[in-house]
């Protein structure tokens, strides 16, 4: 029985510094690995997004980005852009726009906004179609 314990602790003992090289699971940091450096420019336009805010709609806080504008407010610069343009305006019984603007739509409002500085012209809100 002497025996068989001693085989046992030397067996151990022999086997503890490969357990100390293992991998640790996913626990503390581990081997950092360099996994490239992240762009966060999604949908800003090309400008720096905080990594807390890449993946949000127009990369910006979610507050912000529910806001409901008014006449004579500019639209954010992110919304003024062709993925947000409507179209087909009398589709949703919307007027023609005039030269040098274009019928934004941002959830379920509609802004006739100036596309070179987003001012709004005319808000109509949640249109059925």
């Amino acid at each position: 029985m002497k025996n068989l314990l001693a085989a046992a602790a030397v067996a151990t003992l022999a086997l503890s510094p490969i357990a100390a090289h293992a991998d640790p699971g996913g626990h503390g940091q581990g081997h950092k690995k360099d996994k490239g450096h992240q762009d966060y420019r999604h949908d800003n336009g090309g400008a720096w997004t905080p990594p807390g805010l890449a993946k949000k709609p127009g990369g910006m806080p979610p507050g912000q980005y529910k806001k409901l504008y008014r006449q004579g407010q500019r639209l954010p610069s992110s919304y003024v852009k062709p993925s947000y343009y409507v179209a087909d305006p009398s589709a949703y019984r919307l007027r023609t726009a005039p030269a040098g603007y274009r019928w934004v739509q941002v959830d379920n409002q509609y802004y006739l906004a100036q596309t070179r500085t987003g001012l709004i012209s005319e808000v109509v809100s949640a249109l059925i179609r």
